[in-house]
């Protein structure tokens, strides 16, 4: 009976206890001019050349010179920068320099989920400092947007980089939607707790820049990061000034109630400006509304949509389609 209520309790403290979302603060070292800061961004790239696969490396688009706004444009989980690589060339062609750096330990040679088990917050915290550090020695004013787990790193940077004019966070990954609320923060302390569990899928032909899969682990310290933001916002105001957060109610990957909630802590802060805007549910978009190459994609619509945000305008209405297929949990982020 005595080793039997033992393991019972020794279960329940791996499930319940509550792991380690302490904040984490800032460490920034911006550049401060345009000639360091390239050098410094395509010096990174280079180092990666070996290691990354030819279409999952950071990607950089300049005009050769500082330009009003520094964009930043960070991907989603088990994707890579060509996510974004679309997107980043308008907004290059409106006047805009624009990077997107990659995430720590995605678009590797090897392709495999796999080594996203090596992902921590901390590492996270570290891409999001370099990222905006670089962006300052490229523009006047610098803005960022993140989709999902980008998302969840665009939300650490709208809470901790005050050098950081605005701040679009697309479809944060802070907990997941087929998991009841209750059970969220429990999931996330198995996903920590045990050891990593690797789900291959078979790639998409169409996405060779992604991975196919899930990293329990890697999975489970993308979720702290969004806890631990979503704790900050509880303790202390945003030092980004404005903010705006995009729902897709097409959305059957991350959970809505979780972003509403981190947008209503922030638009409780006074002097924050916030906006929120939604993808309606009859264009049946995929959680992943950015890469070209998604299946059920529809960036004509969407594209827009994101500049107008980014620029701080309000998007003109939407039309509404009817998308090839429906959102898969499964599909890279």
């Amino acid at each position: 009976m005595f080793v039997a209520l033992l393991v019972i309790g020794l279960i329940t403290a791996f499930v319940t206890v509550p792991i380690d979302t302490r904040t984490m603060p800032a460490d920034p070292h911006p550049l401060a001019d345009y000639a360091s800061a390239v050098s410094e961004y395509n010096a990174g790239i280079e180092r990666d050349r070996a290691g990354v696969m030819a279409d999952g490396g950071s990607l950089i688009y300049v005009h050769g010179t500082s330009t009003p706004r520094a964009i930043v444009l960070i991907h989603g989980l088990t994707n890579s920068p060509r996510q974004f690589r679309e997107l980043a060339q308008q907004l290059y062609d409106r006047g805009d320099n624009v990077i997107v750096p990659r995430l720590p330990l995605h678009g590797l040679v090897a392709a495999d989920v796999g080594a996203l088990r090596e992902v921590t917050a901390e590492r996270y915290r570290a891409y999001a400092d370099s990222a905006v550090d670089v962006a300052r020695g490229l523009g006047d004013t610098v803005l960022v947007v993140g989709l999902s787990a980008g998302g969840n790193v665009a939300a650490w940077i709208a809470q901790h980089r005050g050098d950081v004019a605005r701040v679009v966070v697309i479809a944060p990954a802070i907990t997941l939607a087929r998991i009841p609320r209750l059970l969220a923060a429990p999931a996330m302390n198995v996903m920590e707790r045990a050891p990593n569990l690797t789900l291959h899928q078979t790639p998409d032909t169409l996405r060779a820049h992604a991975y196919f899969g899930v990293s329990t682990r890697g999975l489970g310290e993308t979720l702290r990061l969004g806890a631990m933001v979503l704790e900050d916002a509880d303790r202390e105001p945003p030092v980004v000034r404005d903010i705006t957060l995009v729902i897709n109610d097409n959305d059957r990957t991350i959970s809505e109630g979780s972003a509403l909630t981190l947008m209503a802590r922030w638009k409780a802060r006074a002097g924050i400006t916030t906006r929120l805007h939604r993808f309606d549910r009859a264009l049946r978009l995929p959680h992943d509304v950015i890469d070209v190459s998604q299946r059920c994609g529809v960036p004509a619509i969407v594209y827009p949509v994101i500049i107008a945000l980014i620029e701080g305008q309000t998007p003109a209405a939407q039309g509404v389609v009817a998308a090839p297929c429906a959102d898969s949990l499964a599909a890279p982020r």
